[in-house]
């Protein structure tokens, strides 16, 4: 079959708990402000939610296929209620557009998620798939060393008007762990031969893992446990491990208590995700 028989797909829903051992892992991994998430996880945690139903989808069999060429690429996240650890979730996953482009195909996968008292939070991602990568990689740079990382920054304290610039980077052993606690186990990301064989020059840091590190800096506008109203992310660039990143914030103007803001992960003046963020400040 193809990916277009996809389309209108709803999966099986999920039952899990936002259980406090992997949301401390997961602060941890994120370089997170580990006071601040005590009884709640930070909002970049719907990243981790999120790939707790994508298996669903990427593991079936009539889907493995075309996971040699899988990339991120946008996300949106719409949170409606604090993430309080220990509540238990329901994880609703349906693939609602695909469209095919050449070799490649886009597919629109959404999820809703529903505590007993109501929904929690939407998740809208486009995964570019693909049989074949559509370009060959570059020269072969090698892998860095494991544990090669540039200077990295908490977050600001949270209520905090200024926010960044903040510096940031991840080492290969740094993704690993990001891979152990969201749950996004794509090869790309750990595995050299893997990362070339779908196109790149060799392993690179995931999407999601940036955007936490956006979410951070966004949060930190606001003291409350569910500091943001939206986050929207567009993953333009690759990073590769252990390359330095300076992440910035442009304040918006503030409608009914929730400010705009925009942002961005670049290195060397290159955007490599772009984000616009609503954040609770009132």
């Amino acid at each position: 079959m193809g990916l277009e028989e996809l389309d209108g797909l709803a999966l099986e829903p999920l039952r899990v708990r936002l259980a406090p051992e992997k949301v401390a892992e997961y602060v941890a991994a994120t370089g997170d402000d580990e006071k601040r998430w005590q009884e709640y996880a930070p909002p970049s945690y719907a990243g981790a939610i999120l790939f707790m139903a994508a298996p669903l989808l990427l593991d079936r069999e009539d889907v493995r296929q075309y996971t040699k060429v899988l990339v991120h690429v946008d996300q949106r996240f719409a949170w409606h209620e604090p993430l309080e650890i220990g509540t238990d979730l329901l994880l609703a996953g349906s693939v609602t557009k695909v469209r095919s482009r050449g070799a490649s195909t886009f597919v629109t996968f959404e999820v809703a998620v529903d505590s007993p008292q109501g929904r929690v939070l939407d998740s809208v991602s486009t995964f570019l798939m693909g049989e074949e990568p559509a370009a060959e990689p570059g020269p072969d740079p090698g892998e860095p060393a494991a544990g090669l990382r540039g200077p990295s920054e908490p977050p600001p304290k949270p209520g905090s008007e200024q926010l960044g610039p903040m510096a940031k980077s991840a080492s290969r052993i740094d993704l690993v762990r990001y891979a152990g606690a969201s749950g996004d186990f794509n090869p790309i990301h750990y595995d050299h031969e893997a990362a070339r064989g779908a196109g790149l020059d060799g392993i690179v840091v995931h999407g999601l893992l940036m955007g936490a590190w956006i979410s951070q800096l966004a949060a930190a506008a606001s003291t409350r446990p569910d500091p943001l109203t939206e986050l929207r992310l567009r993953f333009r660039n690759a990073l590769r491990p252990g390359v330095a990143t300076e992440v910035t914030a442009a304040s918006g103007e503030t409608v009914e208590a929730v400010q705009r803001i925009d942002l961005a992960v670049t290195a060397a003046d290159v955007d490599l995700v772009t984000a616009t963020a609503h954040a609770r400040v009132g």
